[in-house]
């Protein structure tokens, strides 16, 4: 009887799905109020270049700009500060690590668009700025290779001689292996999407609705963008940008059900500015620090942007330009059928918010972690 109370007493053991959520929650969680507040600056840049009170190219839109994006681009530093703190390894090391991915130098020779060799070993050109995943796995590895100098180099130099094994072994290995995982995966999302488009615009609006924003968290949904820009190009117009409408709106109506919904002051706070900085466009907020933390809102989310999404596809909605969907660029997809693209945007929106609202989530566990923090 004993053991038996013992193993119900035991806290479950969470699949390997649940343990990826809570670490990028995690991670994203002690600067979700940064984040949220940056999303609404950049909001309100796009909405007053909308409006011309600031154009694009004068000084006063550069800093405006800056101060909206600069949190956005150099994310990866960020999320090495606080995967450092959760994998238990050196925060100023990791935060290098970061800097090197997008240090002038390195971005210009990524954006060349050739790829390379590093230490005889095949590199991809990719862009790290803005990018989640790569970053994650170059400080989970900084953590192991932190524990192998600690074996291997002296005490009496280990200080020293740390932090550039670290460097000369990570970087590497995160240009070669970890960074290119997102990007090939993200070439067969983008051939799957030609395929499937191809045979159903209503399935592939589904389907790219309701993963869109799964797609956003993994960094898969970089490979679509070469797409998206020859589409443009070539014919004058893009199907992507349309059909992910939804995906963005529905995260903003979910986060606004749990805004309303949620009894945790703090979190009502976080969702309601998240869904604000959504409808222009900015899903971070929204995705990282309410939605997947909840879980149950961004099932609903993606069920709703797949709705939007199918019905995006079914009238064949299209973007005369590259800009994601927002209330400030929503003259871009002034060309067809758009009316059609504005009822997907409201269904996505309404969906989301009743979706989540009727099925609910449990907030305690954040309830918990701001007690926690605040003791």
């Amino acid at each position: 009887m004993a053991n038996q109370e013992n193993a119900a007493a035991e806290p479950k053991k969470k699949n390997l799905l649940d343990r990826v959520i809570d670490l990028i929650s995690s991670v994203f969680l002690p600067f979700i109020t940064l984040m949220v507040a940056a999303g609404i600056l950049k909001g309100i840049v796009a909405l007053l270049t909308a409006a011309n009170i600031i154009v694009e190219g004068h000084p006063l839109y550069s800093v405006f700009y800056a101060m909206g994006d600069a949190f956005f681009y150099f994310i990866p530093v960020f999320l090495a500060f606080t995967a450092a703190k959760r994998f238990g390894t050196e925060p100023f090391c990791a935060v290098l690590v970061a800097c090197v991915l997008v240090h002038p130098t390195f971005v210009a020779l990524m954006e060349a668009g050739e790829d390379f060799s590093i230490l005889g070993l095949p590199a991809k050109a990719m862009t790290y700025s803005s990018t989640v995943i790569p970053i994650l796995l170059a400080v989970y590895m900084l953590k192991w290779v932190e524990i192998l100098c600690k074996k291997v180099i002296p005490e009496t130099v280990r200080a020293i001689l740390t932090p550039p094994v670290c460097l000369i072994l990570v970087i590497p290995v995160t240009l070669v292996v970890f960074g290119p995982i997102g990007l090939y995966i993200g070439n067969w999302v983008a051939a799957g999407y030609q395929w499937l488009y191809g045979l159903s615009p209503l399935v592939a609006g589904f389907v790219l609705g309701a993963l869109f924003q799964v797609m956003v968290i993994f960094g898969f949904n970089w490979g679509l963008f070469p797409i998206i820009l020859n589409n443009i190009a070539v014919n004058g117009y893009d199907t992507i940008l349309a059909l992910i409408g939804g995906s963005i709106f529905s995260q903003s109506g979910a986060a606004l059900a749990v805004g309303i919904r949620t009894r945790n002051k703090q979190l009502r706070s976080t969702a309601v500015s998240a869904a604000i900085a959504a409808l222009f466009g900015i899903t971070e907020p929204a995705l990282f620090g309410v939605n997947i933390r909840l879980k149950k809102p961004m099932v609903c989310a993606c069920i709703a942007g797949g709705i939007g999404g199918a019905i995006a596809g079914w009238f064949r909605c299209q973007a005369s330009a590259f800009a994601f969907p927002a209330l400030t660029t929503l003259p871009v997809f002034w060309t067809v059928a758009f009316i059609p693209f504005l009822i997907s945007l409201a269904v996505s929106f309404v969906a989301g918010f009743v979706l989540t609202l009727v099925v609910g989530f449990d907030d305690s566990a954040i309830e918990n972690a701001v007690t926690e923090s605040e003791g």
